[in-house]
């Protein structure tokens, strides 16, 4: 009774919070209804809307994806690129345009194969598109809507300003299906939602009165026309859903009271008296009381047959003294043959302690050659760690100062104690140089390597003034240092080693900077947007890949954030699923670290990495230097 009386409080109450959550809800919904509900909309479904515009703002590849189109050089690269954003950004279609208009390439998802989505009336792409370099527009094509979203095509040099014509143009379209209207409605917290090609279709606002709410949202097309109409419809009704509740509550009330009172009476005959005749049998030493009980074939059955075999063995305990007693004599024999055994036993303990001398002399051996060969060891320790003690006092010397940047960071951190990557600056008159490098392997070959580029960058800047320095020229010479440097191997074989290097040369005064990459990139942060310079397919070494390493010109802005950084920042393994970083991620990280200052930015970056690194191995080694342009 007393777990019945529990359970229908625990219903009461849960009635009551019940009652309280949907009078709140009612509340919400009535000052929903009393503001700008359109508002509120547009500014979800727009928020839906630029996850999908941005990919062809900020797409990871769009840079090689330019320099393909506009080179012609890699046409199976460009279809491939396609097809990547059709799987990863949930496309219907992907088209890219000539200047002309016509289509250059084309990927469809099998479904929309046989679906035209490029007729505008005539209007041709180059005057849709007009001066603009964006364009977000709905259409209705057949009995569905799409989600049209264009870009102009412009050189991967004048990305960051697309003052340049276009070279093309890309589209991507993304059908309005029912899942983004679903994931709409969740985000709203309406009841239910549709979407119409007509506004007769539309139920009439007075068919929804209170606490019923209609929102309608026009879908615009490239005239600025209504395509399609999706409404939104609220519904709440806090005394029909407690009426429903209520009758609900009371039946299930009803059936847990009988629940429970069944599962009190079956308790009581199956559980409670087999019990009290288990415990009366034990007090009187008699099995009359579970002879009815031997029947049953559930536990107390099977207590009540091992009671009686209890019963049957006490009574056979008597018999069982004498029978020790016989035993004991035997014992009193065998004794007597166990203490022959031992005799035996000492003798055989006595070639034992022979054998453990020879088994000292053997571990004392072992000990002497243990610790020549902690020596060995402790020695050659002792030199890596010189080593790195060289290596720093060369990169202190090469480090940013606040005469320099006054709001930068490095991060430094080796896979081994000396490591492969180094870093460099240097101040020339108003100019500054700004380096990073990261070089075959690590330990102390990756450590000598390094210790080679940062010798030749301030060998080489010694022959420039501060008006002719050029990242591609100075590239170029080291590239030939480092390549002669190297020689031949013992097969007479040009080595493979190398280094990759981002190279950034800028003026202070007129913020107008030149740079160059052997392998590396330098990422920049303007205003909130991610933008990514990539340099040259071409290393500093003996490589089989040869040309000549462009330099491309920048005009900063106060405030631009900028970094150069290794691969080991975005190649660690970690994370639960112990895969890559990725760059994508590490400069989307970098992107929300931007508006600190670069003390805190430091912390963040090496928290961000240790952190996805947990108990892993450091994959390679760790450098970053990052400034604010002033």
């Amino acid at each position: 009774m007393k777990v019945a009386i529990i359970g229908m409080t625990v219903m009461a109450l849960g009635l009551v919070f019940y009652y309280i959550m949907q009078h709140r809800l009612q509340h919400d919904v009535e000052n929903l209804a009393q503001g700008d509900r359109t508002v509120l909309v547009n500014r979800i479904m727009d928020v839906y809307s630029k996850q999908y515009s941005n990919i062809v703002r900020d797409n990871s590849a769009w840079d090689e994806f330019i320099a393909s189109f506009i080179n012609g050089s890699n046409e199976e690269w460009l279809l491939n690129n396609i097809g990547y954003m059709l799987e990863n950004y949930d496309a219907t279609c992907v088209c890219v345009f000539d200047t002309t208009g016509a289509v250059a390439y084309q990927r469809k998802v099998e479904e929309s194969k046989d679906i035209e989505f490029y007729d505008f009336d005539g209007i041709s792409i180059p005057a849709l598109m007009g001066e603009k370099h964006f364009i977000d527009f709905y259409r209705k094509v057949g009995n569905s809507l799409y989600e049209y979203h264009g870009a102009a095509i412009v050189s991967a040099a004048d990305m960051i300003t697309r003052e340049e014509k276009a070279k093309g143009y890309l589209f991507m379209v993304k059908k309005i299906s029912c899942e983004i209207l679903t994931e709409y409605q969740h985000a709203i917290g309406n009841e239910s939602i549709g979407l119409v090609f007509s506004e007769n279709e539309i139920k009439r606002t007075e068919d929804f009165a209170f606490p019923n709410y209609l929102i309608v949202k026009e879908m615009k097309g490239y005239k600025n026309n209504a395509e399609a109409y999706i409404y939104f419809v609220f519904t709440n009704s806090v005394v029909g859903m407690f009426k429903r509740f209520i009758t609900i509550f009371l039946l299930v009330s009803l059936m847990s009271l009988l629940i429970v009172m069944a599962i009190m009476r079956y308790s009581t005959v199956k559980i409670t008296r087999p019990l009290h005749n288990i415990a009366a049998s034990f007090d009187s030493g008699k099995t009359d009381k579970i002879q009815p009980l031997k029947t049953e074939t559930n536990e107390f059955g099977v207590i009540s047959k091992m009671m009686e075999v209890f019963f049957a063995q006490k009574d056979n305990l008597a018999s069982l003294n004498a029978d020790l007693k016989q035993s004991r004599e035997e014992m009193m024999v065998q004794n007597e043959t166990l203490l022959q055994q031992k005799e035996e036993i000492t003798a055989q303990h006595e070639n034992v302690l022979m054998l453990n001398e020879e088994l000292t002399a053997i571990n004392e051996d072992l000990a002497e050659q243990k610790k020549e060969v902690q020596e060995a060891h402790d020695q050659l320790t002792s030199g890596i760690t010189y080593a790195s003690r060289l290596q720093s006092a060369m990169l202190q010397a090469v480090e940013p100062t606040k005469d320099m940047f006054q709001n930068f960071c490095v991060v430094y951190y080796p896979k081994n104690i000396v490591g492969g990557d180094f870093y460099f600056t240097r101040k020339i008159g108003d100019t500054l140089v700004v380096c990073l490098g990261d070089c075959t392997g690590h330990g102390v070959p990756g450590a000598m390597l390094a210790s080679m580029g940062i010798s030749f960058l301030t060998q080489l800047l010694l022959q420039y003034g501060e008006h002719e320095l050029m990242p591609d020229e100075i590239l170029s010479h080291l590239k030939d240092k480092v390549s002669s440097a190297l020689g031949l191997d013992q097969e007479g074989e040009q080595r493979t080693d190398g280094m990759d290097v981002a190279l950034l040369i800028y003026n202070k005064v007129t913020r107008n900077g030149y740079f160059s990459g052997a392998h590396r990139p330098m990422v920049m942060i303007r205003d909130g947007e991610v933008f990514t310079i990539k340099g040259d397919n071409i290393p500093i070494g003996h490589f089989r890949k040869e040309g000549k390493f462009t330099p491309v010109n920048i005009n900063f802005q106060k405030g631009d954030k900028v970094y150069m950084f290794s691969d080991g920042c975005s190649d660690q393994t970690g994370g639960d699923q112990k895969r890559r970083l990725m760059i994508q991620n590490f400069r989307a990280k970098l992107l929300e670290f931007s508006p600190m200052p670069f003390a805190e930015q430091k912390v963040a970056i090496e928290d961000l990495i240790f952190d996805w690194k947990g108990d892993l191995p450091q994959t390679d080694d760790i450098s970053l230097i990052g400034f604010e342009v002033e």
